[in-house]
């Protein structure tokens, strides 16, 4: 055998025969029959070990002569020129032992091929596939500009003991890899483009200004699409199709859509920046399917604020931009429509169910109280789901049940599963996504479902909604609820406790109506203080008790500057909800601080609460961090880490808004 091949499989034992027999010396100067038995053990080991190499060794001769034909040297040969690199080496180390020309031809190496791995040879290349009984290489590995498909088997010795080498074949998979990029590469791409705002921009220009307006529109999308060999055609006063190959995709992700920081230049005479939403739809089997999925995509766009590209394919949404702030566009004709749908929905109804986030806050008790009276007046039996002793609404909630009209109204998930029937109707508020509400689980039993709610839309929201009352430019859940009953009660059916309930919800959202409160919310609030409602009340419910207020000072005094203008304050004690977002609250009044964020320990997991000004978008934030909510206001909760744990992942999701914010402004 050759000696190279001998020494690589020579497993190196020699040495360890000479320390046995310096040991038995040694032994004989204390017992010579203890170092004679010694002697005679490592005698039978030496001959044991010399009958098992040779037999090795044999059986290598043997598969190395079968892999090259045999003992005939003219079929040794042809076997040789075979126009497939084969390669043998050693199982474990990848020792190369044997290689024909071919595969030196391909790694164009010769001398020193047989004094290296194939981790050597090939960075990244690794043999547990074979040591797990898989013939195939479980991807093509890619030498210089060619791809190649590797097969191997491993020796099978007869004696049944451990394999110890391993013979690969490379197939030349190069046209194949380049057909298959080619065709993933061209695979049709639909993106619906939308004019976020258009009824604001066109609203009091005449003729002259609006045609202006919107052909600058135009050009700026015709010029972003110029040089993507797509289809770009406009099939209505507001929308854009666009039909491009997978690489175009590619080449505008990777331009972070630039069109929309070129629209959002244009403004209008009324001082307003002209904003786009795209939604594309990709991986789908069809056009049809792709194009599904792009208006699937846009109603995600438009649901969180506009001014953003979504791109949806057969498993998650993805998104880019969403820093703007919400425009107002609802209407009361909408919220007429809406009143309508929902009202109907009631009476076709058995019963009506109503249900908001867990830990539901004065803003989702307060929309669920308005829901409530909106069934009651069409003569259905209701019930408020919630958790009693998880409630952040505590002073809310007994006042409304002192109030004596709410008797059996509010009840726990599980008596609401012994009530439902096949005709119930669920209304969720204050929340869109199915894993926030108070009952998962429950939610999942009905077959007709109402949401109301302002949070931006997130990836998982609740499908396949009877109705829908989704507005993220809304200030909260109880402004729209009371929308509805101007549409759907006469005023003198609306308590007094049910107006109070309403505007603390509009209250607590608004931070006193001081943040994202529109028209709409003074006229929503001027409603209910028409029916009633008396704002010393409602501002009682927010007082604190001094041990809270220390706390919430206590929270405060964790905080430090993070980089953005961000405040963070994670706490190592536990706080409630209710003190943590004063706390949040609170921070904001510092001069130059854009967003704050408190994280606190609850039992096993770390809560996370985030507020802004509207500078930064929290939601997108805190959706780094498994959460969400709205621009101003949203949470997380991270799940089985310790404060320390999770002050480094809020950091970490700091840096990486702030750089993406920082691509995107590029």
């Amino acid at each position: 055998m050759d000696k190279r091949l001998a020494r690589i499989l020579e497993p190196g034992f020699g040495m360890y025969f000479i320390v046995f027999l310096v040991f038995a010396c040694v032994s004989a100067f204390f017992s010579l029959f203890l170092a004679l038995f010694e002697m005679a053990v490592c005698a039978a080991l030496y001959i044991y070990y010399v009958v098992t190499m040779r037999r090795r060794n044999q059986e290598v001769l043997q598969y190395l002569e079968a892999l090259s034909g045999g003992t005939d040297n003219e079929t040794r040969q042809n076997f040789i020129d075979i126009p497939l690199p084969i390669t043998v080496c050693m199982i474990g180390n990848g020792q190369v032992i044997w290689c024909n020309e071919q595969f030196h031809s391909v790694y164009d190496m010769h001398d020193s091929m047989f004094e290296q791995t194939l981790e050597d040879i090939i960075p990244g290349f690794d043999t547990s596939w074979l040591v797990d009984d898989k013939s195939v290489y479980p991807s093509e590995v890619k030498i210089g500009d060619k791809y190649y498909m590797v097969i191997g088997s491993r020796v099978r010795p007869m004696d049944g003991s451990t394999s110890v080498l391993m013979t690969l074949y490379w197939l030349d998979c190069t046209e194949l890899v380049s057909l298959r990029q080619e065709y993933d590469e061209s695979r049709p791409v639909v993106a619906i483009v939308s004019i976020d705002n258009y009824e604001e921009l066109v609203k009091n220009a005449n003729d002259s200004e609006k045609a202006t307006m919107l052909a600058s529109v135009d050009n700026r999308i015709g010029e972003w699409a110029k040089d993507i060999q797509g289809v770009l055609r406009k099939y209505d006063r507001d929308k854009y199709i666009f039909v491009m190959e997978e690489r175009n995709l590619a080449q505008i992700t990777q331009d972070k859509f630039s069109v929309l920081d070129t629209v959002r230049s244009i403004v209008s005479r009324e001082g307003i920046n002209a904003t786009l939403s795209i939604g594309i739809g990709r991986d789908g089997k069809t056009l049809q399917e792709k194009y599904e999925f792009a208006q699937l995509a846009l109603d995600m766009a438009l649901s969180r604020g506009g001014d953003q590209t979504v791109i949806k394919n057969r498993y998650a949404f993805e998104f880019f931009g969403g820093c703007a702030k919400e425009v107002e566009k609802r209407t009361k004709v909408k919220s007429r429509v809406m009143a309508n749908a929902l009202g109907q929905l009631m009476r076709d109804s058995s019963q009506v169910f109503v249900m908001g986030h867990h830990h539901t806050d004065i803003d989702a008790l307060g929309a669920a109280v308005g829901v409530v009276c909106a069934a009651r007046s069409r003569g259905k039996q209701v019930h408020v789901v919630l958790h009693r002793a998880q409630t952040l609404a505590q002073p809310l909630l007994e006042r409304v049940e002192a109030s004596g009209d709410y008797d059996g109204v509010f009840i726990e998930p599980e008596q609401a599963a012994e009530l439902i029937d096949g005709n119930s109707l669920m209304v969720v508020v204050d929340t869109n996504r199915p894993d926030f509400v108070d009952a998962p689980e429950l939610l999942s039993r009905f077959r007709k479902v109402a949401v109301i709610d302002h949070h931006r839309r997130a990836a998982d929201y609740i499908e396949n909604c009877a109705v829908n009352m989704h507005e993220p430019s809304a200030s909260s859940a109880s402004e729209l609820v009371s929308e509805l009953l101007q549409y759907m009660v006469p005023n003198q059916t609306i308590s007094r406790i049910e107006a109070e309930s309403l505007l603390a919800g509009i209250y607590l959202d608004t931070k006193g109506f001081s943040i994202k409160a529109g028209v709409r919310t003074f006229e929503a609030a001027a409603y209910l203080r028409r029916a009633g409602a008396d704002m010393i009340a409602v501002k009682r419910l927010f007082q604190n008790s001094f041990q809270d207020y220390m706390q919430r000072e206590r929270v405060i005094s964790c905080a430090e500057n993070a980089p953005g203008g961000i405040v963070v304050a994670v706490a190592d004690f536990p706080v409630t909800r209710p003190t943590a977002a004063q706390a949040a609250d609170e921070l904001l009044n510092i001069i130059g601080v854009r967003a704050s964020i408190v994280a606190f320990p609850l039992g096993e997991d770390i809560v996370v609460s985030a507020r802004s000004m509207g500078a930064v978008n929290v939601q997108v934030l805190t959706e780094m961090l498994g959460g969400g909510g709205s621009l101003t206001a949203a949470g997380a909760q991270l799940q089985n880490t310790d404060w320390l744990k999770a002050k480094e992942q809020i950091m970490k999701a700091i840096e990486a808004y702030l750089d993406q914010n920082a691509q995107e402004d590029e």
